[in-house]
């Protein structure tokens, strides 16, 4: 029988987990774009490994948004020239960048590890249940 300190861990570590690899999924598969790069600035300019860029896109209807591409792997890249054109349909994990397909989010490493983040939950879950039995 595991201690309640490691029980609390393992329920603690599932709920990271899922907060982590669940809210960067589902950042990705939110994410709608369609239009093409009309302003590119990188913040800070220096281009440190940390660094965000800001695009402003102008959508086949003429209107333009505003996207911020920062260093996680939910979002587009970072550093794309002017001119590019976007398209990222929300409930997919790929986009397409100038009419190519770009398929670089890794779905079944993240469908894993979510995996197991409910899985200790569940079990963590299950060892409550029987405690209070």
């Amino acid at each position: 029988m595991l201690s309640v300190n490691v029980r609390i861990g393992i329920l603690l570590f599932s709920f990271y987990v899922i907060g982590v690899f669940g809210g960067t999924l589902g950042l990705r598969l939110w994410a709608q774009l369609d239009g093409v790069v009309v302003i590119s600035q990188d913040i800070p300019p220096a281009r440190g490994s940390r660094y965000v860029t800001e695009y402003t896109l102008r959508g086949p209807d003429g209107r333009e948004s505003q996207y911020t591409a920062k260093p996680l792997d939910a979002l587009l890249p970072r550093g794309m020239p002017v001119g590019t054109n976007l398209k990222k349909k929300r409930w997919r994990v790929d986009y397409e960048r100038d009419g190519a397909l770009v398929d670089n989010f890794s779905l079944p490493v993240y469908l894993v590890v979510l995996a197991m983040g409910f899985s200790c939950l569940g079990w963590s879950f299950l060892q409550w249940r029987r405690k209070r039995q």
